[in-house]
């Protein structure tokens, strides 16, 4: 079969497919996207806090939130620590970690879950009490 009888050929099918396919960017970012759109988030959620944000971390008086390649680490230090293991193995963690002593608390943000978002709020709640 002669070229001509092939159509446009490979580049055209290309050029006319990644047109038609913009509709799958409403399934969400990359995940390098949605890994920095989880650190943005928790920044937003610990605010309150009133740290000290740079490009890769945030940081108030006993929390600490670094970007990392995976995902974002929370690591969160305090006498009577108002969390058990559980709390840091709900959707959207990994890696959560409790001391024994309920003193330290570090956790992976993979993903911006409404337990993630509860747990940022029950963590400003804790630092905002007086003691």
């Amino acid at each position: 079969m002669s070229e001509r009888g092939l159509g446009r050929g490979l580049d055209h099918l290309i050029e006319q497919n990644a047109t038609e396919l913009g509709f799958l960017d409403a399934y969400g970012p990359a995940p390098e996207e949605a890994l920095g759109e989880v650190f943005d988030a928790a920044c937003r959620a610990l605010k309150a806090l009133e740290g000290v944000r740079s490009e890769a971390s945030y940081v108030a008086a006993s929390v600490v939130l670094h970007r990392e390649e995976d995902g974002s680490r929370l690591t969160w230090t305090g006498q009577h620590l108002p969390l058990v293991d559980s709390d840091l193995m709900l959707p959207g963690m990994r890696e959560g970690m409790l001391s024994p002593a309920r003193d330290k608390a570090e956790v992976l943000l993979v993903d911006w879950t409404l337990e993630v978002r509860r747990c940022l709020e029950r963590m400003v709640e804790h630092q905002s009490t007086p003691a």
